[in-house]
C-alpha cells in the first residue's frame, strides 16, 4: 500500500501531462485545418499556378525564338542548346502534372500549402533557367546566324504554312450550304483567326525587312505558328461535321434503342430507383427525338447529343447492366464520344493563343485523359477517359 500511494502522484502526473499532450495534438491539427490554414493553401496553390502560367509562356517564347534562328533542326545547332530545350520542356510538362495534383491533394491543408510552394519555386526556377537558355541561345545566333538568312527562312516559312493551310473558303461554303451556323460555327471562327495570323504574320514581315531583329523575327514565328493551329482547326471542324452528317443517322436511331432498353431495365429496378431513372431517361428519349429532326442541319450537335445521352443511360442505370453488357454498350458509344471530344480539344486550342491558366489546366487535363483513352485496350477505360477528356472541354467552354 505505501508504494502505491506513493506512486499515486506519480501516475496522476503522467495522466495530466498525456492529457495536456492530447489537446496540444488537437489544437495543432484543428490549425492545420482551419479556415485560415485553408485560406493560406488555396493561396500557395494559385501562386504556382501563376509561377506555371508564366513558364508556359517562357517555354513558348523560347520555342518561337529557336524557329527564329533557325535553330530547331539545324545540323549546326549546339547538341547542349537543344538539349536544353528539350528539358524545358520537360520541366513545363511535370509543372501541369504537378499544378493538376494540387487539386487533388488528399491530405491536410498545410500540406498542401507546403507542396504548393516547392512547387512554385521549382517553377520559378525552372522559369530563371529558360531565360538562361534564351540568352545562351541569342548569343549562338548574333555568331552564326545573318538577319538576312534568317529573314529569307521566316518567309520560306510563310510560303509552307500558306501551302499547308490551303484556303479554307471552299471547307466553309460546303458547311454554309449544308448545315446550320451552329455546326460551322468552330470552322468559321478558326478560319477568321487563321487570316488576321497570317496578316500579323506579313505586318512582321515587313517590319523586320527594316530591322531583323531578334524580337521582330518571333513576331513572324509567332504568328505563323497561330496561322498554322488554326488553319488545322478548319480543316477538323469541317471533317468532323461531316463525318458526322454520314453517322448521325444511325447514331441516334441505336442510342434511341439502347434508351428504350433502358427504360424497361430501369422499370425492372425496385421502386425506389426506378421512377428517378425512368423520368431521366424519358428526357433522354426526348432529345434525341429533338435531335433527329434537325440532324439533316445539325449532324455535329446530334453526335453530341448521342455521346451525352449515352453517359445519361450509364449513370442511370448504374451497375444495372451485366459485364457484358456494359462492355458491349461501352464499344458503340466510344467512337461518337472519342470524336466529339477530339473535336473540341482541338477546337479549344485554337480558340486563345495565350489563355488563362485555369483553361491550359483543363486543357491538358483533356489532352491527358485523351491520350489515356487511345490507350486503354478495354471499351470501357477508354471511353471513361474519352468522357472525362469531354468533361474537362465542356467546362472550359463555359
Amino acid at each position: 500500500m505505501p508504494d502505491l500511494s506513493a506512486a499515486l502522484p506519480f501516475v496522476i502526473a503522467l495522466a495530466a501531462a498525456l492529457v495536456v499532450v492530447a489537446v496540444i495534438v488537437v489544437a495543432v491539427r484543428r490549425h492545420h485545418r482551419s479556415p485560415h490554414m485553408r485560406a493560406a493553401a488555396d493561396d500557395a496553390a494559385a501562386q504556382a499556378a501563376e509561377a506555371l502560367l508564366l513558364l508556359d509562356d517562357a517555354v513558348d517564347d523560347l520555342d518561337a525564338a529557336f524557329e527564329a534562328a533557325d535553330a530547331l533542326d539545324a545540323p549546326d545547332a549546339p547538341t547542349d542548346l537543344r538539349r536544353a530545350r528539350t528539358a524545358a520542356r520537360r520541366d513545363r510538362d511535370r509543372g501541369f502534372v504537378d499544378v493538376s495534383a494540387l487539386d487533388d491533394l488528399a491530405t491536410s491543408p498545410s500540406r498542401r500549402r507546403d507542396q504548393a510552394r516547392r512547387v512554385a519555386q521549382a517553377l520559378g526556377a525552372a522559369r530563371e533557367r529558360v531565360h538562361t537558355l534564351g540568352d545562351r541561345l541569342e548569343t549562338w545566333a548574333a555568331a552564326n546566324r545573318t538577319p538576312a538568312a534568317l529573314l529569307a527562312a521566316a518567309r520560306a516559312r510563310r510560303g509552307e504554312v500558306v501551302a499547308a493551310i490551303g484556303d479554307p473558303e471552299p471547307l466553309l461554303v460546303v458547311l454554309r450550304q449544308r448545315f446550320d451556323p451552329a455546326d460551322g460555327a468552330d470552322a468559321e471562327r478558326a478560319a477568321a483567326a487563321a487570316t488576321a495570323a497570317l496578316s500579323e504574320a506579313d505586318a512582321a514581315l515587313r517590319d523586320a525587312q527594316r530591322d531583323a531583329t531578334p524580337a521582330s523575327l518571333q513576331r513572324v514565328v509567332r504568328a505563323l505558328r497561330s496561322a498554322s493551329r488554326h488553319g488545322s482547326a478548319v480543316e477538323n471542324a469541317h471533317r468532323f461535321v461531316l463525318q458526322a452528317a454520314d453517322n448521325a443517322g444511325g447514331e441516334i436511331s441505336a442510342a434511341r434503342d439502347e434508351i428504350e432498353t433502358a427504360l424497361a431495365m430501369a422499370a425492372a429496378r425496385p421502386a425506389d430507383g426506378a421512377a428517378s431513372a425512368t423520368g431521366v431517361l424519358s428526357e433522354a428519349l426526348r432529345d434525341l427525338d429533338l435531335a433527329s429532326a434537325s440532324v439533316s442541319r445539325r449532324p455535329g450537335e446530334a453526335i453530341a447529343t448521342v455521346a451525352r445521352v449515352r453517359e445519361v443511360r450509364d449513370v442511370a442505370l448504374g451497375d444495372a447492366p451485366n459485364p457484358r453488357q456494359r462492355i458491349e454498350a461501352a464499344r458503340a458509344a466510344l467512337p461518337g464520344t472519342l470524336a466529339c471530344a477530339r473535336a473540341a480539344f482541338i477546337a479549344a486550342e485554337a480558340r486563345d493563343d495565350r489563355p488563362l491558366i485555369a483553361d491550359r489546366l483543363r486543357l491538358e487535363r483533356a489532352r491527358r485523359e485523351l491520350a489515356a483513352a487511345r490507350a486503354a485496350t478495354d471499351a470501357t477505360d477508354a471511353l471513361a477517359h474519352a468522357r472525362a477528356a469531354r468533361r474537362a472541354l465542356l467546362d472550359e467552354k463555359s
